[in-house]
């Protein structure tokens, strides 16, 4: 029904009721309306019928409202207000390669990293002499060629290739960090690989997401701050998911968020550099200078060059520990399954929120079949590991990687 307050959907039950009351009405007061006589069954039939159109009117009312819409629905509502909902997007990044002098990696070459994602090349990789005959790896191996026939160590060759894709679409493949990798097909010219400032993959955009930045949009069309809508600009870019903005109007330096006099200095999650650059030339005021470690030039249309700065957030590591007490129906590759879970759960900790240590116990128990027990502890480090939340600052997001999750 359709009231002052709203529709209200009544429920099967409600139905049945109503309906069973008319029934009474209409053929006496010992007409029978049980469940299992005549009456009481083309009742319920009915009324089946009659909830699923009572829902699909809810659906129908709720569709013309930002905040209770859905799926298409809220793609449309979007598109009134010029917005349209953010598709998945493949991330880019680089890869390094260490092996023999002279060697070309094909384009198309696939890698694949601990925690079993892909990424595909893009170009040939010449290989060059690094002058040295061995590498000492992040986690203190050392690498180096198989000697020669005379018993020499020949020198390693590195090359890098600043054009490498994700196989797939998806903000998982997002890698901050410099991050070993393997040859999907083995190569005995290729001793090592790196990969490393791996950014802009995106999953599409959740209703949520979608809906928040509609209700933005809608809040900045009033005259608003000019930094609400450099937020705005920034966060129609395809894979960003938060903005943060700090702004100096002082005639200062300040060194705590180094951010010089009359400067802002953007910190930014996701997107492409070049797509974020972008957004912040067409969004900041003339004048206004940027700050931050990825400068980008950026050409105005009457082609002149300007240069935009802003900043990635810094990446707090994050060092899992976690004790099962496991049944039999806990499934051969559980282990992997809880890593993926509790990778997934930290790496999408947005900006400046809290890592939730008993989010994990729930992800866990829910999805993984077999755990009788289990003991989470969590931590910055190996040695600092408790049952603990990790709250990261404004300009900070969590990293995890596969190595990182210990499980016994």
């Amino acid at each position: 029904m359709l009231d002052e307050k709203g529709f209200v959907r009544p429920t099967y039950d409600e139905i049945v009721q109503q309906e069973s009351a008319k029934w009474v009405q209409l053929f006496g007061e010992n007409a029978q309306t049980n469940a299992h006589s005549v009456g009481g069954i083309l009742i319920r039939i009915h009324s089946y019928f009659m909830d699923k159109l009572y829902q699909l009117a809810e659906v129908i009312y709720n569709s013309q409202f930002v905040d209770s819409a859905t799926g298409t629905t809220l793609d449309q509502l979007g598109a009134n207000v010029g917005l349209t909902r953010l598709p998945a997007q493949v991330a880019m990044g680089s890869v390094t390669f260490y092996g023999k002098i002279g060697y070309t990696v094909p384009a198309g070459t696939l890698v694949r990293t601990p925690d079993g994602l892909e990424y595909v090349t893009s170009e040939e990789t010449t290989l060059t002499d690094t002058g040295e005959s061995g590498l000492t790896t992040d986690d203190r191996a050392y690498i180096q060629l198989p000697a020669d026939s005379n018993g020499n160590i020949p020198n390693l060759g590195s090359g890098t290739s600043h054009y490498l894709y994700a196989n797939k679409t998806g903000a998982n493949y997002n890698k901050a960090n410099k991050t070993s990798a393997i040859m999907v097909n083995s190569n005995e010219n290729i001793r090592y690989v790196t990969v490393e400032e791996i950014s802009g993959g995106a999953d599409q955009e959740t209703d949520i997401n979608f809906r928040d930045r509609i209700n933005l949009s809608n809040r900045t069309v009033a005259p608003s701050s000019p930094y609400n809508g450099i937020i705005t600009a920034i966060e129609k870019v395809t894979g960003v998911t938060a903005v943060r903005i700090i702004a100096n109007d002082t005639m200062v330096d300040d060194t705590t968020t180094n951010t010089p006099a009359k400067s802002i200095h953007i910190y930014v999650n996701g997107g492409y550099k070049n797509d974020v650059a972008e957004a912040i030339f067409n969004s900041v005021s003339a004048g206004v200078s940027t700050v931050g470690q990825q400068k980008i030039d950026v050409t105005d249309i009457a082609g002149g060059k300007h240069t935009i700065c802003f900043d990635y957030p810094t990446t707090q590591d994050v060092y899992v520990s976690i004790k099962l007490t496991k049944t039999n129906e806990y499934p051969l590759d559980g282990d992997e399954q809880v890593k993926k879970i509790v990778m997934k759960y930290i790496n999408e900790v947005g900006m400046g929120n809290t890592v939730y240590y008993s989010y994990l116990y729930r992800l866990i128990y829910d999805q993984v079949p077999g755990i009788q027990v289990a003991d989470i502890k969590i931590g910055t480090s190996k040695d600092s590991l408790a049952a603990q939340d990790i709250t990261l600052t404004n300009v900070e997001t969590a990293q995890v990687t596969a190595e990182k999750v210990m499980i016994s």
